[in-house]
Parts: structure tokens; sequence; C-alpha cells
């Protein structure tokens, strides 16, 4: 097998059995691990104003990745995103407990796991979809904005 062929096959996770793994990156149940099998979604801040562009779009920026997640809506509140250009803040292979050294929280969009008190993560899964994940769809915990990265 090939160096290509064995980075873009899927792999069984390392458990032989068909138990189910949890990723503390996406929050995703999985059983199949694979190079791009983990996405996690940019987050935009609901609260904040767009900047308005000269077309006279309106551009959000990503409350993870700043001007690095950016996606343009014809009017405010419209509805109409233009997310062609938009790419996931994370895009790479699951991550376990024993991948956790790969792993930089920030507290909006990649957050720390929070257990029930049978030990299940709580958190939801974000989907990457045709319009953009605002911050009022994440399920925020206290301790999360200890993780957030403050510029300046």
């Amino acid at each position: 097998m090939d160096a290509y062929h064995s980075r873009t096959q899927p792999t069984r996770s390392l458990s032989v059995s068909a138990c189910r793994e949890h990723c503390i990156r996406c929050h995703k149940d999985f059983s199949i691990n694979y190079p791009s099998a983990c996405v996690v979604p940019h987050v935009f801040d609901s609260r904040c104003d767009p900047l308005r562009l000269y077309s006279g779009e309106f551009q959000w920026m990503s409350e993870c990745c700043g001007g690095y997640g950016t996606v343009t809506e014809e009017e405010p509140g419209s509805g109409a995103f233009r997310m062609m250009e938009l790419t996931a803040c994370y895009r790479g292979p699951h991550t376990t407990r024993k991948d956790v050294m790969r792993l930089q929280y920030n507290g909006v969009s990649v957050l720390r796991c929070k257990h029930n008190g049978s030990g299940k993560c709580i958190r939801n899964y974000l989907m990457q979809r045709n319009r953009p994940v605002f911050d009022k769809e994440v399920v925020y915990c206290d301790g999360d904005e200890q993780d957030r990265h403050h510029d300046g």
C-alpha cells in the first residue's frame, strides 16, 4: 500500500471491538477515523454588527478565527449568505484523549468536554453546513471563557 493510499483511506480506531470513541475536539462519537473525519465550523458572534462592504454587502468575521473565517451576507438579517469562501475552523482526524497534545481549545468552537453524572460528554456536535453557525447555537459552560484567546 503506498503512502498516499494509507493516508486517505479510513482506518478503524485502535480498539478492535465495534466500540465507539469520542472526539474531544468536535464532540462526535465515531468508530472510524480518517484524515478529514473531524470538521469544526467557524462560530460567528450574533451580537456583533457585520462590516459593511463597498459593494453594499455585509461581512461577518468568525469569533474563533477572525478574518480567517468570514461569510458575506447580502443584507443584514436576510439569511442569504455566500458560503463558498468559508472553510472550516478545523478539518482533520478526530482527536481522542490519547491525542490531547495535538489539541488547542479556543473557547468558541473548540471546547473542552463537559460530562454529566454518568461520564458522558454533553457538548453538542456542531456541523458545517450551508449557513454559518452562530454563537447562540453553541452550548457554552462555565470555564469556557478561560480558553478564549485574547489578542492585545
